[in-house]
């Protein structure tokens, strides 16, 4: 007969007996009768073809054949003992790897903590991140490129579901020669007579749109121009908007960890009223496992954080 026909039942009580090498001690072990143990080896020995064990009215011994069964059972049981436990982990979100996109503002921060809690509650699960400007991750994350975005404040499409997991208030860069670089904090009426240097409106939209209608509403009247080089480094490797901001004529937008240490030349102040700004976790509708198991990591680290 087919060794297919052989069955986790069958090998499970091949190993209690093989290894005690007593059928009653065996059969209590297993919760079974001593004849119905006895019945399971032989078909097993049936099924296989084989002598397994050498019976006499004193002792129990393992054939040749038996010897190498018990052995193979052995690390059959734990395969599959092993790879249920997987299974189990996975339907929980307890394992795998997600791909997790991050928007350049909180690489300093937020994301490290964010991290830091995975590696803690879910050691099983990996992130594997990639760093892009909010529009592209938003479409990265809708089109099932990746699996899940970190933005700040996102505009979403139909389809993605979203949890706030931070919310931080946006000061202003300026130059050490700025009159506003004296002042411990900054009102946006303050800045005017200079210009606000942004990102390209279109790498992240809302976010910009956020920042401006925010300014304008407390009495910045000033211009504002955007970067031409754009890296994590924002305005610091944009030849420009850092030449103006360094030379008190302009300034610019960041969180206060964003440039930790602030270089030479620049300081970073509150600014009253200014933008409060919420770090978004993003994902295609409905979650998986691991993606609720993540969510749940990062709202526990919002809440012991106090980001929100």
């Amino acid at each position: 007969m087919s060794d297919s026909a052989v069955e986790l039942r069958h090998l499970r009580s091949f190993v209690k007996v093989a290894e005690s090498l007593n059928f009653s001690r065996a059969a209590a072990g297993l919760h079974l009768t001593q004849q119905s143990l006895s019945a399971q080896i032989q078909q097993l020995e049936r099924r296989l073809g084989v002598v397994l064990l050498h019976r006499t009215t004193r002792r129990v011994e393992l054939t040749e054949a038996g010897e190498v069964l018990l052995d193979v059972a052995r690390t059959t049981l734990a395969d599959i003992a092993t790879g249920l436990d997987r299974v189990r982990r996975a339907a929980a979100g307890l394992g795998g790897q997600l791909s997790v996109s991050f928007t350049p503002t909180i690489a300093n921060e937020t994301l490290p903590a964010l991290l830091e809690a995975v590696s803690e509650a879910a050691p099983d699960l990996t992130l594997q991140v990639s760093e892009m400007w909010q529009a592209d991750s938003v479409e990265a994350v809708r089109s099932g490129r990746l699996d899940v975005g970190l933005a700040r404040h996102p505009e979403f499409p139909p389809g993605l579901e979203s949890v706030p997991i931070r919310n931080e208030s946006l000061g202003a860069v300026v130059g050490s020669e700025h009159p506003a670089s004296r002042l411990t904090k900054l009102t946006a009426a303050e800045l005017n007579g200079s210009t606000m240097v942004l990102w390209p409106r279109e790498f992240s939209p809302v976010f910009f749109d956020k920042v401006v209608s925010t300014y304008r509403a407390n009495g910045f009247n000033g211009p504002i121009t955007e970067m031409r080089i754009l890296t994590r480094g924002s305005f610091l490797q944009d030849p420009v908007g850092h030449q103006m901001i360094q030379n008190g004529q302009a300034f610019s937008v960041a969180f206060r960890g964003e440039h930790d240490p602030m270089p030479d030349g620049f300081v970073w102040r509150s600014v009253e009223h200014g933008p409060i700004i919420s770090v978004h976790l993003f994902w295609r509708s409905p979650a998986t496992p691991r993606i609720d198991r993540l969510v749940e990591v990062a709202r526990g680290l919002s809440a012991r954080s106090d980001w929100i």
